[in-house]
């Protein structure tokens, strides 16, 4: 593996920018922290063209911005695994998300291998290469940085760009570097990385136990969490737990005293209590939950039929060695179910996959289901 360079200036940044300006394919890969903030905070950036490589100290130079033309140029393609949290990286950074992208991870899943292959077991599969394991959980923000820290580091952006042309051609061969490249691009959609506290909700583990008003009032508190938390720059648990809220939209504390009976922390009570009871008084007691998708109510016909449909969309990628979930998630065949037409299935090379198929099924079930118990979830969505 080619030593890599050791970008702490900012001289050194802007060489590098300037040589990478002309590059076609660039492999990146960043090292962050975020255990005790919201947004995530950036470490280190790894960078592979041609037969090069380099490290950009993030944590020391406290900016990436000469660089900023190149991850966003259309003429440089740039090559991740699992892209996701590296794409928040940059919106955070920068509020853009770099583009175009290319996710090695959705190409092994497009050619059979698990859906969420992680980097080392499938430079294993495809380069035959082992890599040593031992620093993923490694504090990025201590310096100065180890030698097995920075070797681990340039080794996992070393490899992507071979990885990359391997899988291209797989994929070329079977006709499939179209549909990689469209779901890379799903990757860049600038809604995925902005906070919404209005959706924070479904975020909450176990808020499904709840239900109508009790619902609602977790909704607005989980916005109120989701608020906090993004203004203070603090993880989501350390304003307060997913147990807390649960109890909080199930007990509906109305005055201080009846909040300091529940299990709230009392130093959540003394900072937060009187915000916490705002936010439960402005709740009407007739509120209905909002945003709850209809497919979280189906009839027993309805889940037997997205459990047949499961079995066509595992048939067909077993047939096509494709990962299952590349095709179609269990969530989304039960949104199919009940009534969403704007789904991923439904679109381009899914559609003509096994998309077609699939909603010629929900329809043909529909059709032969008059006396079905209960109302239908895509009767009720209507």
């Amino acid at each position: 593996m080619t030593t890599p360079e050791i970008i702490q200036s900012e001289s050194e940044l802007a060489s590098l920018a300037s040589r990478l300006r002309d590059v076609e394919l660039l492999a990146v890969d960043t090292e962050f922290v975020r255990e005790s903030t919201y947004y995530p905070r950036p470490c280190l950036l790894q960078l592979a063209w041609h037969d090069r490589l380099a490290l950009v100290d993030l944590l020391k130079l406290g900016t990436a911005a000469p660089l900023k033309e190149i991850l966003f140029q259309q003429g440089t393609l740039k090559i991740f695994h699992a892209a996701r949290q590296d794409l928040e990286l940059f919106f955070s950074m920068s509020g853009h998300v770099p583009a175009p992208v290319y996710d090695t991870q959705i190409a092994g899943a497009l050619l059979g291998y698990p859906d969420q292959s992680g980097y080392g077991s499938l430079v294993q599969e495809i380069l035959g290469i082992s890599l040593q394991k031992g620093h993923a959980r490694t504090d990025w923000s201590r310096r100065p940085l180890s030698e097995d820290q920075l070797r681990y580091a340039a080794e996992d952006v070393h490899y992507l760009l071979p990885m990359y042309r391997k899988l291209e051609t797989r994929l070329g061969e079977l006709g499939r570097q179209s549909w990689c490249r469209e779901m890379s691009a799903e990757l860049t959609e600038p809604a995925l990385y902005r906070p919404d506290p209005d959706s924070a909700w479904s975020r909450v583990r176990n808020w499904r136990q709840l239900g109508g008003v009790a619902l609602a009032r977790l909704q607005a508190l989980a916005a109120w969490r989701e608020e906090q938390a993004v203004a203070r720059d603090r993880p989501r648990k350390w304003i307060l737990a997913d147990a807390g809220l649960i109890e909080l939209a199930r007990e509906n504390p109305r005055s201080e005293s009846e909040l300091a009976r529940l299990s709230i922390p009392p130093a959540v009570r003394r900072r937060q209590g009187a915000s916490i009871l705002r936010r439960l008084e402005a709740v009407p007691a007739d509120a209905e939950p909002h945003g709850v998708s209809p497919e979280t109510r189906l009839t027993r016909n309805e889940t037997r039929l997205v459990s047949s449909l499961g079995q066509v969309v595992d048939e067909t990628a077993r047939r096509k060695s494709i990962a299952a979930p590349a095709l179609a998630t269990r969530a989304e065949l039960r949104a199919l179910v009940a009534g969403q037409r704007e789904l991923r299935i439904l679109r381009g090379w899914r559609r003509e996959l096994v998309g077609a198929r699939l909603l010629a099924m929900v329809e043909t079930a529909g059709d032969q289901a008059p006396g079905k118990e209960g109302t239908s979830a895509a009767t009720r969505r209507s």
